[in-house]
C-alpha cells in the first residue's frame, strides 16, 4: 500500500490532508472516519521527503479549521432541524449527549479541548453553532485546537518514520488474525445453533 501512496503527486497529498480534516464537522464524516488517519500519513509521506513536513502542518490546520467554522455556520442555520432529523438520529443521542457535555464547560478552552476526542471534534463545531456561541470566542478557541492538534498528529506521523513499514506489517498480521477468529466464531455459533436443545428440557422434567 506504501508504495501506490509514494507516487501520489504531492499536490494530491496536502489536497486531501486537508480536505478530510475540514469534511469532519462540516458534513458529520468525523463521527464515522476520523480525520488524524491522512494527517498521521502525511507526517509518515514528509518522512520519506515526498512533502514537506511545515506544508502538512498548514493543510492539516487550514482544514481543520475551515471545516469546524463551516460545520458551526450549518450548526448555526440548521442546527435543531439536524439534531431532531434522521442525521442526528444516524450519529446517536449518546454521541450528541458526550459532545454536548464537552460544550457545557464552557468558555474559550472547551473548543480548544473538543479538538482532540474524535467524535467531540465533529459536533461540537455544529452545537457551538446551534447554542450560538459567539463567533469570534469560537473562531479563537478553534484555531489554537486546530493548530495544537494538527502539529502533534502530523508530527506523531512525522517521527514515526520508517516503522511505517513494520506498523504495516503488524497491521497485516492482526487483519488476518481478525478475519481467522470471526471465521472460528461464526463455525461455533452455527454448532451451538444445530445443538437439540430438547434435551435440558428432559433432564428437568425426569
Amino acid at each position: 500500500m506504501f508504495q501506490i501512496l509514494a507516487r501520489v503527486p504531492p499536490a494530491a497529498i496536502l489536497a486531501v490532508v486537508f480536505a478530510l480534516p475540514a469534511l469532519e464537522a462540516s458534513t458529520l464524516i468525523g463521527v464515522f472516519v476520523p480525520g488524524e488517519t491522512v494527517i498521521l500519513l502525511g507526517g509518515v509521506l514528509a518522512w520519506y521527503g515526498r512533502v514537506s513536513l511545515p506544508s502538512v502542518l498548514v493543510a492539516a490546520a487550514l482544514g481543520a479549521i475551515v471545516g469546524d467554522s463551516i460545520g458551526y455556520a450549518v450548526g448555526r442555520r440548521w442546527g435543531k432541524r439536524i439534531l431532531e432529523g434522521r442525521i442526528g438520529r444516524i450519529v446517536g443521542e449518546r454521541r450528541w449527549v458526550r459532545a454536548r457535555r464537552h460544550l457545557n464547560r464552557k468558555g474559550f478552552l472547551t473548543i480548544v479541548i473538543a479538538r482532540f476526542p474524535p467524535v467531540a471534534r465533529t459536533l461540537v463545531p455544529i452545537l457551538a453553532g446551534t447554542a450560538r456561541m459567539p463567533y469570534g470566542r469560537f473562531l479563537a478557541g478553534n484555531a489554537l485546537g486546530g493548530i495544537a492538534w494538527a502539529s502533534a498528529v502530523a508530527i506523531g506521523g512525522y517521527l514515526a518514520g520508517d516503522a511505517w513499514h513494520r506498523i504495516e506489517h503488524v497491521q497485516h498480521i492482526v487483519g488476518v488474525a481478525f478475519i481467522v477468529a470471526l471465521a472460528l466464531a461464526l463455525v461455533l455459533l452455527k454448532l451451538r445453533s444445530l445443538r437439540p436443545h430438547g434435551r435440558g428440557r428432559h433432564a428437568r422434567h425426569v
